[in-house]
């Protein structure tokens, strides 16, 4: 005798099928630089990493504390307004797994942009990891930029076969207002999906078919600035403004 399941679990058992294979498994934070410390004024010492893994960033130059924040934030913020300083997480064999995420992850930056570069639309690196050897578009493996000429924000991911793909924000952003902004990206053979939201509006999004993954290399995760060949090249592509709660989610090895 052929007995037949009731249709309510049916659609229960297709229902979970269908999510076991699409959905992404959970994500963990892998850093998350907060800018809590302060004073107002004081010097930054290192970017103090909140998360489990303690990936501290050094700091290149001189950055100081602000009390200038994103209303809802902490108290204090990084100053990133000086051109040419940055923080920056050096890659070694025991972070590059967490730092070099290729199938599902977010980049999450709090930015309030007074100034910047205007050397392409590309804009400039407020948060992401770096590329050793990068050329033309393809800078970096993952970022956050902010584009002066254009007033808008930017993610992008260079990808392994060398193509860049890059996200602007569908809305203007001018200066001097803070926002949050978050690049995800997500990889469900065949399709590749890169989306950017600022304050929780989705502004922008590329669907890439059998993309070869983002570009890996050995150089570190910077925060403010990206110093391509050197701090006041062509490429500096270096964030002028504040930057607070730079946070990277995603799969722990």
């Amino acid at each position: 005798m052929i007995r037949k399941l009731p249709l309510v679990l049916i659609l229960f058992l297709v229902s979970v099928t269908l999510f076991s294979q699409e959905a992404p498994a959970a994500s963990s934070t892998i850093l998350h630089y907060q800018f809590k410390e302060g004073p107002n004024g004081a010097q930054v010492a290192s970017a103090v990493d909140s998360s489990v893994n303690h990936l501290d960033g050094a700091v290149h130059g001189v950055l100081t504390y602000s009390s200038d924040v994103i209303i809802g934030g902490g108290k204090f913020s990084l100053n990133a307004t000086a051109d040419v300083d940055y923080v920056v997480l050096a890659q070694t064999a025991g972070n590059a797994p967490l730092l070099n995420q290729t199938q599902a992850f977010s980049l999450t930056v709090f930015a309030k942009p007074t100034g910047g570069t205007a050397l392409d639309v590309i804009g400039d690196l407020i948060a992401g990891k770096l590329i050793t050897n990068g050329s033309g578009e393809c800078l970096t493996t993952y970022g956050i930029f902010y584009s002066q000429p254009l007033q808008s924000f930017v993610a992008g991911v260079c990808g392994a076969d060398g193509s860049a793909r890059f996200v602007w924000s569908s809305h203007t952003f001018p200066q001097n207002t803070w926002h949050r902004v978050t690049m995800k990206y997500v990889t469900r053979q065949p399709v590749t999906t890169i989306s950017l939201l600022v304050d929780g509006v989705a502004e922008g999004m590329i669907k890439v078919r059998s993309f070869p993954g983002p570009a890996l290399g050995n150089a570190g995760f910077q925060v403010g600035a990206a110093n391509f060949g050197c701090d006041t090249c062509q490429f500096r592509r270096n964030f002028v403004g504040f930057i607070d709660e730079v946070k990277l989610n995603g799969h722990l090895p």
